[in-house]
């Protein structure tokens, strides 16, 4: 039986490729798309929060205020890296995050590590299928990767590795009914506080730049899909034991990014073996994961 984090995981990997398909034909400023985007995304989730309630633990705000200072810088980062570098430039840098965060989440959950000592087999198959998954992730693309690609997003890679265990341990401090969308509406509104401040103190745009119609409806446009894609992902991460594991199955995305540059006719270099690879590391993963 496929595991409910591997479903929901899947979807989100699906949907998401229109985040940077939209901004690649866009190329809307990074600064006002990443608040548009959230504020979408507050508004969606703002009923279904208040719906199921919000957590009483103030260590689930604590945590999340952490992760809301990381993604509030990483998200500005990748919307102005999406139009200078493409989007496969940066989807194929990005899988790099999956064994940083697979080995930082032991020093989280020690006594994962003990399990994973318990059964040595099934275990080593796993690591083996988490490197794999990152290389046919990063070979996706034929071209190499530039190393100006990398200095456009060494932060948001930074955050990919640490935003995901950050935000699995805020959602231990909720009742599963409650995270996922609480989550979603405290840190984006404590997000846009953040930005609120900065944009005060540094006016990055101008106000008729920032409330311009191309970037409301590129924000809200990506912002609709935002929503979907981080409730999803959240409710995986809720279900899933190693944060690691959702990374490997959000890979796929840029198999469907690949297979939809096809279907369109667009003139595109991706290697569609490696796509596949990554699916077949994907499924493999959550085989192995059933016999762990």
């Amino acid at each position: 039986m496929i595991p409910l984090w591997a479903i929901l995981g899947l979807s989100a990997a699906i949907i998401s490729t229109a985040i940077p398909l939209i901004q690649e034909r866009m190329k809307g400023d990074g600064f006002a798309i990443a608040l548009w985007v959230k504020i979408t995304v507050v508004a969606l989730s703002a009923p279904l929060a208040f719906h199921f309630g919000l957590p009483d633990d103030p260590k689930f705000y604590l945590t999340l205020s952490v992760t809301a200072l990381l993604w509030c810088v990483s998200d500005v980062i990748y919307f102005r890296a999406v139009p200078l570098a493409g989007a496969g430039v940066v989807s194929r840098l990005l899988p790099s995050a999956v064994l940083i965060s697979f080995m930082l989440w032991f020093l989280v959950d020690p006594a994962l590590a003990d399990k994973y000592i318990a059964n040595p087999q099934v275990s080593a198959a796993i690591v083996g299928v988490l490197i794999l998954a990152t290389l046919f992730a990063v070979l996706v693309k034929r071209d190499p990767v530039s190393w100006a690609g990398v200095r456009l997003v060494w932060f948001v890679i930074f955050a990919a590795c640490t935003g995901p265990i950050i935000e699995k341990l805020a959602l231990g401090y909720a009742p599963s009914s409650q995270g996922p969308f609480a989550l979603m509406l405290c840190q984006g509104s404590m997000m846009i506080a953040f930005w609120a401040a900065y944009y005060a103190i540094k006016k990055p745009l101008p106000l008729t730049t920032l409330f311009s119609r191309p970037q409301i409806q590129t924000g809200l446009s990506i912002g609709v899909v935002a929503f979907v894609v981080l409730a999803l992902k959240t409710m995986a991460l809720v279900e899933v034991e190693q944060p690691a594991y959702l990374s490997v199955i959000l890979f796929t995305d840029a198999l469907w990014i690949i297979i939809y540059y096809r279907l369109t006719g667009r003139r595109e270099t991706s290697n569609i073996w490696a796509g596949l690879g990554i699916v077949a590391c994907a499924v493999a993963l959550v085989i192995l994961k059933q016999l762990a």
